[in-house]
């Protein structure tokens, strides 16, 4: 997996990228150390406190941490003469992102962001905090403000998809979520997608977009986004989303899906008779599978003269997923 590459601390097979950045630290933290969590309501988002005392002594880098062995989420660190020398001060969402409660003791370790793309651009959802009076006014959200406050408190920090954020913006606190997230991944082609989940934000160059949590809700709105960013450059190509019958989503190229006849109202939508098609498509066939035929259809496409091969185990299910979506 990417993370244990990206974050291995295990002694003398840690990547020397790893020991690099922990030698050039110089850090009076060590790579793996207790602290006691305790709930500080700090509101600056992305971030957690640690006393001066755990500093680098020379480092002018960024520095991020997570809790126990798996970076699932990380917090960029800051220093702060009240907090207690064995404490680390997280705010009420942090700990929930971090699975931790209030007084919990765990394992912290520094986290290496060298392998962490740039986002070229975060969705986020968004809603009021706590819910507006029912007799007032529907709530309007500053779509323009929230993407200011963002670019602002976000520069440098990194973001992890279905990350929890708390954002004051007109003294008003904001709860959003991380939905999506795109990176700008040079390995991309007009038929593979990036697995990105997490990355870094640049104000320059990062795009926010803000959907409502519920749409339905009458409580709250958006203001005018009709202005609102154009797709990333990173993102070369429309998508289909497929869904598996155990009710899996794969988000595909659409070029990748040319070679399947029976996808075609999907891979065509919104295009002359399939105009009012939408890229949404249901297979019968399990997401297993349904993997293996992607990897077939990204052979063929990227190695034309290079036979697929596959063990021979799978050839029912191959064969029933291509009558499936008519892959020729």
């Amino acid at each position: 997996m990417p993370w244990v590459a990206n974050n291995n601390q295990a002694g003398e097979f840690r990547l020397p990228s790893h020991a690099a950045f922990l030698k050039s630290a110089q850090a009076s933290l060590s790579p793996m150390q207790t602290f006691r969590a305790q709930q500080y309501e700090h509101k600056v988002p992305f971030c957690v406190y640690l006393h001066p005392s755990h500093a680098p002594t020379q480092s002018s880098d960024a520095l991020f941490v997570y809790p126990r062995t798996y970076a699932q989420y990380v917090s960029q660190v800051r220093f702060l003469d009240d907090v207690p020398e064995d404490a680390v001060w997280c705010s009420s969402e942090q700990l929930i992102n971090l699975e931790l409660c209030d007084s919990q003791e765990a394992t912290w370790r520094w986290y290496n962001p060298a392998q962490d793309p740039v986002a070229a651009s975060i969705t986020f959802e968004i809603r009021p905090l706590v819910s507006p009076d029912n007799e007032a006014a529907p709530y309007v959200v500053d779509v323009a403000a929230v993407k200011s406050r963002l670019a602002e408190l976000g520069h440098g920090n990194i973001l992890t998809e279905n990350e929890r954020v708390v954002l004051y913006v007109h003294d008003m606190p904001l709860f959003l979520r991380v939905v999506h997230l795109e990176g700008h991944d040079p390995n991309e082609t007009e038929f593979t997608m990036p697995n990105v989940f997490r990355g870094r934000v640049d104000a320059a160059t990062t795009s926010f977009h803000l959907v409502k949590e519920n749409p339905d809700s009458d409580e709250y709105a958006l203001s005018d986004t009709a202005d609102d960013d154009p797709l990333p450059a990173s993102f070369k190509g429309s998508v289909v989303n497929v869904y598996t019958n155990d009710d899996e989503m794969f988000p595909v190229k659409k070029k990748l899906l040319w070679p399947c006849i029976k996808l075609t109202s999907a891979v065509m939508a919104g295009h002359g008779i399939h105009k009012d098609k939408a890229s949404v498509v249901h297979v019968d066939v399990d997401c297993l599978t349904f993997d293996r035929v992607l990897l077939y259809l990204e052979h063929a496409a990227l190695h034309p003269d290079d036979s697929f091969q596959f063990d021979p185990h799978f050839t029912d299910g191959l064969l029933h997923a291509a009558r499936t979506v008519g892959c020729q």
